[in-house]
């Protein structure tokens, strides 16, 4: 049954709210929500109670007598030097590691400041589009301009020939009438 609200629940077991929260999300107290307001299941409170408690344990007191085991003292000892060997093997791994780590975060660094200083693909591409559609139009302008100017150096050499030709009968006509003139007289 769904009795105990949050706030009850922290002060029944002596935790933040905070705590109950994170036990609600990992699913070890059950909860249901019911307007603005969770309520906990009352089992589970009371599971979380017991659970801290121990269990009362008759202690044997060993006889007067104690007997030392050099095996097991020797093994100990053998025990510590290998967790001091593995020590210092772990230490030479995080050392090794931590020497990558520098290396790696260097490279990052350089690699964060090249990005940095480089212009974004994006606006390169955008660039690199307005250029070549500008190298574009200026072709097309540069060909149509020679187009023109062939067009219009033809026109001038028309111009030329017909003027030429105009000359020429000008310049036959007035003969003509010279001759006729001075035949006449």
């Amino acid at each position: 049954m769904y009795s105990i609200d949050r706030e009850q629940a922290a002060k029944e077991l002596n935790m933040s709210t905070r705590t109950i929260d994170r036990y609600i999300r990992a699913w070890k107290i059950r909860s249901q929500k019911r307007w603005k307001k969770v309520f906990l299941h009352d089992q589970d409170i009371k599971i979380f109670k017991t659970w801290w408690i121990q269990e009362d344990y008759e202690i044997i007191e060993p006889a007067s007598e104690v007997i030392f085991d050099t095996w097991f003292v020797t093994k100990a000892i053998d025990s510590t030097r290998n967790y001091k060997n593995l020590y210092e093997d772990t230490q030479k791994i995080i050392e090794k590691k931590d020497e990558i780590i520098k290396d790696i975060s260097y490279r990052l660094g350089k690699a964060e400041v090249e990005l940095k200083n480089s212009i974004p693909m994006l606006e390169y591409k955008k660039t690199t589009f307005l250029l070549e559609s500008s190298n574009n139009k200026i072709a097309e302008e540069k060909k149509e301009m020679n187009d023109n100017l062939e067009n219009l150096k033809e026109k001038v050499r028309n111009q030329e020939l017909i003027n030429i030709m105009l000359i020429a009968i000008f310049s036959i006509m007035l003969i003509v009438v010279f001759f006729v003139w001075f035949a006449n007289v």
